[in-house]
């Protein structure tokens, strides 16, 4: 059993606690506790605290040794909260603490949830924030895979002000009915530019039905989320939409490509090569597939896996870009440049290179002290 200066200290404001929040203390322990004597003063605590407590007994010291368990049993049912059984188990040995799991799982996250018809139903209690950022200069967007149930959703924070869209404000794109699948929406984010200074915010669900979504978004001061436009994934278990990359290549500050990564895209003989999509950002259409890379010849590589912007290598006035996929070259990885146009990317990329010529480039530049030009 914990100490006092555990239990006033552990779910304190100063160490992260939060008001609001749910308390909760797991007990499992195969013997009587040595400070005996500091235990109601510590329940005393944990009442006043609101600590809902879960006492789990393991019996196999006792078993084993014939010793009877009878005081010890009854200390940790005077741990657990009432009623005894709903927050107090016991079992055999060790091994059958797997046996309870999935009961005291459910009674945890019972405890958890969001409160209402649904007990069951989590509103923001596992949402996994941070999952993926995207900074700008007046805020960060935070993608957030496990809100409401792992249909998921994404953070506005803005000088300490923030914004997240309540779960009505996406069930047109992600309907109720599919809110058990786990979109992971929130999986990726990023932004656009478009002319006249309208921004659209850019977030991936690569789970959506199991093909994967895209959505372009505004975020209005109530929650509410207007969808420009949404993109589909083609290819079951492809995770479209788990990389984005949008890509100013005439650098006037206004987005011209959208790069929408499918890592898991089977190609030819159920190799995971990997696939990157490529939409034009216009005026008129906001969206308009203009392709899709990927590594040639077929091979398993997860091109797509990460993917980043770059300035003007090859010094024509237009941004360049590289996607790396991960698997290739017999899982050392490899890279692959592509050169920006005006009228979006060249398709065959300028350069590819893998982990191991890499590293011989590198080794040449360490010894004849040359700048190595990717």
């Amino acid at each position: 059993m914990p100490d006092l200066g555990e239990l006033t200290e552990g779910f304190s404001l100063s160490h992260g606690g939060r008001p609001e929040a749910a308390r909760l203390l797991v007990v499992v322990t195969d013997g009587e506790s040595h400070d005996g004597e500091e235990l109601p003063a510590a329940l005393k605590a944990c009442e006043a605290g609101r600590v809902t407590r879960y006492g789990i007994a393991v019996l196999g010291h006792y078993l084993r040794r014939q010793r009877d368990p009878t005081s010890f049993l009854r200390e940790i049912r005077m741990i657990a909260s009432d009623p005894d059984e709903r927050f107090f188990f016991n079992v055999t040995d060790e091994a059958a603490l797997t046996d309870i799991v999935d009961a005291l799982g459910d009674r945890i996250f019972g405890l958890e949830g969001s409160h209402g018809e649904n007990e069951s139903s989590f509103g923001l209690e596992m949402s996994q924030i941070g999952f993926s950022t995207h900074r700008l200069k007046d805020g960060i967007l935070f993608g957030m895979v496990g809100a409401y149930d792992w249909g998921g959703s994404v953070l506005w924070l803005e000088e300490g002000h923030h914004l997240f869209p309540p779960r009505t404000a996406l069930e047109d794109e992600f309907p109720p009915a599919l809110q058990n699948h786990a979109a992971y929406l929130g999986y990726s984010v990023s932004s656009m530019l478009l002319w006249g200074g309208r921004r659209l915010f850019l977030s991936g669900a690569p789970r959506f039905r199991h093909r994967g979504k895209v959505i372009a978004f505004q975020l209005k001061e109530d929650g509410a989320v207007r969808v420009a436009q949404s993109l589909q994934g083609e290819q079951i278990g492809s995770y479209f939409g788990s990389e984005l990359c949008p890509l100013d290549t005439d650098g006037d500050g206004i987005t011209d490509v959208l790069l929408v990564a499918a890592p898991m895209f089977l190609g030819p003989q159920n190799k995971e090569t990997g696939r990157v999509y490529v939409y034009l950002v216009g005026q008129q259409s906001l969206l308009t597939l203009q392709g899709t890379l990927q590594p040639e010849p077929p091979q398993d590589a997860r091109f797509g896996f990460a993917m980043g912007a770059l300035p003007d290598l090859n010094q024509d006035g237009f941004a360049d870009v590289v996607v790396g996929a991960p698997l290739e070259d017999g899982h050392h990885g490899a890279l692959y440049l592509y050169h920006g146009t005006r009228s979006g990317l060249r398709p065959r990329p300028a350069q590819s290179f893998c982990n191991s010529l890499l590293k011989k480039k590198l080794e040449d530049a360490k010894r004849h002290r040359y700048r190595v030009l990717l």
